[in-house]
Order: C-alpha cells, then structure tokens, then sequence
C-alpha cells in the first residue's frame, strides 16, 4: 500500500500458513533461482514417523527510498512453526554410510519467535546494487519431538531453548550491460547455525554463501528462447529463506559445498 501515487513509502502486511513434508526441497521447484531435479536421497534420523512442518507467519513493514537512491526498510515479524524440520548431512546413522549424496531428516520441536529486520540497499554503480540486512528475534521453544533422543547423541546443537538470534546479510548485485553478464553475490552471518556433536564450532560455522554468474548467449537466440550460461558455487540449502521458517537454514547441519554449471533456456 501507498499513501499516495507519488509517495515513495510503502507499507507491506502479510500473513501465511505453510505445511512442508521433510525433504520437499528436492522435489518441489523454488519460488526464486534454479529447479533441478532431485541430487540426493533421505531418510528419517529415528524410528521416529516423517512429520510435516507446520508455519504460520504474520509481518508488517515499511520501505522508503530517500536521497541518493538509499532504500531504507524495517520489519516486524512473528511465527510459530510446529514440527521443526532438521537437516543432517555428512552423519553415519542406523547402519547407512556418511555420503555427501544423502541425508537425514528430524524434528526438534515447536517454538515461537518474535523480531525484527531493518534493511539498507543503494545503487553503487553503474548497473550494481548493494544490500544490508540485519535481523534479530527471539525464540521460545515449547516443546520436543520423537527425534529428540536421535538427536542429542548426533547434533545437540539443534536442541535449543529460549534464545536470541542475529543475522547479517550483505549481498551484491551487478550486470554488465555489453557483456549482457550478471553477478550475484551473498554472504550470511548467522549465531544460530547448527553444528554436529564432533564438530567444534568456529567463525566457519556461521557463515554461508551464495557466488552466482550468468552469461547472456544471444548467439543461440532462436525459436524465441533466451539461453545463459550459468556457474555458481554456493553451501546454502535452501532457496526460500525468506518464506520459511527462521530456523530451517539453522538446523542444516554440515551443508555440503555445491558447484553448479550448465546453460538454462527459456522461452
């Protein structure tokens, strides 16, 4: 909503309910960025029944361009997710060998969590843009799940309780108009990530990162289709950190590494 045709203040409102079945991600295209089809297999971390992810979601913000082309944005959010999914990667566990191509999937319990983010974004450039996000919440665990014994011997790290979290965001984004080339960066600091038992947290930890390039191949323009050339290297799991839960980026523990390149067509 705008006050007025010329204001350049807009308010936003959203609320949202979501169910997600462990290990949709691999089947289930993003609502942003690449789908390809499924790269893993998954199974349940205890003898535990697969449980959806139960969300509800409710913000309120605010967004305002002011001089010199800076966007400045704050937000006010409150969810409360039933069922949080956890994601382990890189553990041996009922007999099945550590494998980069399969994971484990669990529950950690339910919470509620209220916060905040403020955002800051300008044009630096010719064709680039560069961004700064900065969240904070607070979350109040209520309850355990069936995995929770699974759990405590593998990574207790994703048992939590009341706890406040800070996130950094910075992301840079550039396109090169005669090369028709386009640069995606994004670098997160986060206190809240998960970590195995035999793992000693560090600053590495904390961090996940996102490189994406795309190249414009206009010599392969026909039967009006637009081909690119993409690379991108980047430890994020998921996509759609925006549209799930604040925890679900959290509790993926020990995410591998991912080098993707190929060329997309679109018609």
């Amino acid at each position: 909503m705008r006050p007025s045709g010329r204001a350049s203040l807009v308010f936003r409102a959203a609320v949202s309910h979501r169910e997600t079945a462990p290990g949709a991600e691999e089947f289930t295209p993003p609502s942003i960025g690449l789908w390809l089809p499924p790269e893993r297999t998954f199974s349940q971390i205890s003898r535990a029944s697969f449980t959806p992810e139960r969300l509800d979601h409710v913000e309120f913000g605010a967004e305002r361009e002011w001089g010199g082309g800076v966007v400045l944005g704050v937000r006010a959010f409150r969810q409360r997710v039933d069922e949080q999914v956890v994601t382990l990667f890189g553990l041996a566990v009922a007999d099945a060998q550590s494998s980069v191509g399969h994971y484990h999937v669990g529950s950690a319990g339910d919470f509620e969590a209220r916060g905040f983010t403020v955002s800051a974004s300008r044009r630096v450039g010719e064709g680039v843009r560069a961004a700064v996000d900065y969240t904070q919440f607070d979350s109040r665990w209520q309850g355990r799940s069936a995995d929770t014994a699974a759990l405590a011997q593998l990574a207790r790290s994703v048992l939590r309780k009341d706890e406040r979290i800070h996130d950094l965001t910075a992301s840079v984004e550039s396109i090169i108009a005669p090369s028709a080339t386009r640069l995606f960066i994004m670098y997160k600091l986060n206190t809240g990530f998960a970590t195995a038992n035999d793992t000693t947290p560090s600053a590495l930890h904390n961090v996940r990162f996102n490189v994406q390039v795309n190249q414009s191949l206009p010599f392969l323009s026909f039967m009006n289709a637009n081909w690119e050339m993409l690379v991108a290297v980047t430890n994020l799991f998921r996509d759609d950190m925006l549209d799930g839960s604040l925890y679900d980026e959290l509790f993926v523990v020990a995410p591998p590494k991912r080098v993707l390149g190929g060329v997309t067509m679109r018609f």
